[in-house]
């Protein structure tokens, strides 16, 4: 029986509009979107020559961990400081690694996992300085390169005072040229990142040394935004997974070296 208005449809036709509608209806992949900061370097995370895509890296690791984990895939997005806050309200991004609730005004946007690994920041600095480094005080009349964003209420105190001159960078790479020209007299960054400069030292073949003095100390943890569509509960139970199997810790362990100066 034939409609009026209408035409038979041809088979070929058929077919195709099938296939449109079998491939609609098909789940998307899977992913876990981890956002990573521009302004982090090695050993944190190591990006390809000229470019900002992640190759490697303690927060690129630790999300694949997760998300293979949790059987999905994992990608990234690379963003400048200032465009994270954002990308984190929109739910651009499902995962936020290496963090602290402190180190932002979104904490409460945010799902929190257990602490996963600490961080610990020291001063880096001529070698011979360094071993008599060992309380803020002896920073004092020092210029200290810092990172733009990010808080120090370690040396505050002495900043408002004039006690110390901080240099603010865009990122811990370009502090670290600013102490090999002398630009500063020393930098605050992560022990894993300081761990990793002294192991590949510039070709001036210059001492620098790791502080005794521990400037923070304080845990890290993953954060899921809550505009994220990702089911935040899976993402705590691969935490609590890798964490009773001690994948963080030996993930950790593998980028640790340095000792501070002696």
């Amino acid at each position: 029986m034939t409609i009026y208005g209408s035409l038979p449809m041809r088979p070929a036709l058929l077919i195709g509009l099938t296939l449109l509608v079998t491939l609609a209806a098909l789940p998307a992949r899977a992913e876990l979107r981890t956002v990573l900061c521009e302004c982090d370097s090695p050993p944190l995370v190591e990006f390809a020559p000229g470019s900002y895509k992640p190759t490697g890296g303690l927060i690129k690791d630790m999300s694949e961990l997760i998300a293979r984990q949790m059987g999905v895939k994992a990608s990234y997005v690379v963003l400048s400081r200032k465009r994270i806050d954002l990308a984190l309200t929109r739910g651009e991004v499902d995962l936020l690694c290496f963090a602290n609730p402190a180190w932002t005004s979104l904490a409460d946007k945010l799902h929190w996992t257990e602490e996963i690994v600490p961080q610990v920041e020291r001063v880096m600095m001529d070698k011979t300085r360094a071993t008599r480094t060992n309380n803020v005080n002896d920073l004092k009349g020092m210029r200290i390169g810092l990172i733009h964003g990010f808080h120090y209420p370690a040396i505050d105190p002495l900043i408002l005072t004039g006690d110390i001159k901080p240099v603010y960078e865009k990122d811990h790479e370009s502090n670290f040229k600013l102490l090999e020209r002398d630009a500063v007299d020393g930098l605050i960054s992560a022990d894993l990142q300081i761990a990793h400069y002294l192991r590949n030292p510039p070709a001036s073949g210059r001492p620098f040394g790791m502080s005794n003095y521990v400037v923070s100390s304080t845990p890290t943890h993953c954060a899921v935004p809550k505009a994220s569509p990702i089911k935040v509960e899976r993402v705590m139970q691969a935490v609590q997974q890798l964490k009773a199997q001690g994948a963080f810790d030996k993930l950790l362990n593998q980028y640790r070296v340095a000792q501070p100066a002696r």
